[in-house]
């Protein structure tokens, strides 16, 4: 059990940043690979087969790749620039900042995925439901797994004091959203294949655009939050740091 000192109980929001990868980058950097191998499957398998559900899920799946990226990019930078004076408050906020990025990317997601969904149930296409149920099946596997790897680490945790590692969080969003799209496809193409529902594909993908918004509007109101310490109660250096901007203000 971690000791517990008065340098420990830090009621703001900055994570433990230290030399060594925590869990959350380490997770980070394995969901990367898994990403990307899984993308390029689900787009070469989406275009061979027709299905927009499978295409529209490997590019999703690319976009998150990009953002997995970007978290495992945060993570790296302020461990690296820990104890930099050049960053008034610390690089800490570094992961914050990835993870705000990241409520954006799945926000564009989000639409786009929405907007072809919607042109594909104006007019349908035919779908190779055989061969493309089976790698929908393989994306929803990876996306389990990512979503377990990304799983939060009590050893993340110490003295009683719980930190949200918005980061982490950002990157397990945009798993849990794309394991979402892959169970709607996969729902979609069974159907397709045993009722000929072929409607149900971008029907599907509409849904599953509608949670994915929530998701990042929820992550997007959050990290901001975060930035800004929205609900840090201000100390002596941060009080005296406001007070000559606000005369400034009213003089």
């Amino acid at each position: 059990m971690p000791s517990c000192t008065a340098d420990n109980h830090d009621h703001g929001h900055a994570p433990s940043v230290t030399t060594a990868p925590g869990h959350g980058e380490r997770a980070a950097a394995i969901v990367l690979v898994l990403t990307i191998v899984t993308m390029a499957a689900e787009i070469v398998a989406g275009w061979w087969t027709g299905s927009m559900a499978l295409l529209a899920d490997g590019w999703h799946m690319g976009m998150h790749a990009a953002a997995m990226a970007v978290a495992v990019f945060a993570y790296r930078f302020a461990r690296r620039h820990a104890g930099a004076n050049r960053y008034a408050a610390g690089a800490h906020k570094a992961p914050d900042l990835g993870a705000f990025a990241n409520a954006v990317i799945l926000a564009v997601i989000a639409v786009l995925v929405a907007g072809e969904s919607a042109v594909r149930l104006v007019s349908p296409e035919r779908i190779d439901f055989s061969t493309a149920l089976p790698v929908a099946v393989i994306g929803l596997s990876v996306n389990l797994l990512s979503a377990w790897l990304l799983r939060d680490s009590p050893h993340d945790h110490g003295c009683g004091h719980e930190h949200r590692d918005n980061n982490r969080e950002a990157a397990l969003i945009h798993v849990l959203s794309d394991a979402l799209t892959s169970a709607l496809a996969i729902v979609a193409l069974w159907c397709g294949r045993r009722y000929g529902l072929v409607w149900l594909d971008p029907l599907m993908g509409l849904v599953g655009a509608a949670v994915i918004l929530r998701w990042s509007s929820s992550l997007l109101r959050r990290s901001a939050d975060a930035l800004l310490d929205a609900d840090v109660a201000p100390g002596p250096d941060m009080v005296a740091m406001h007070t000559p901007v606000e005369r400034g203000h009213y003089h």
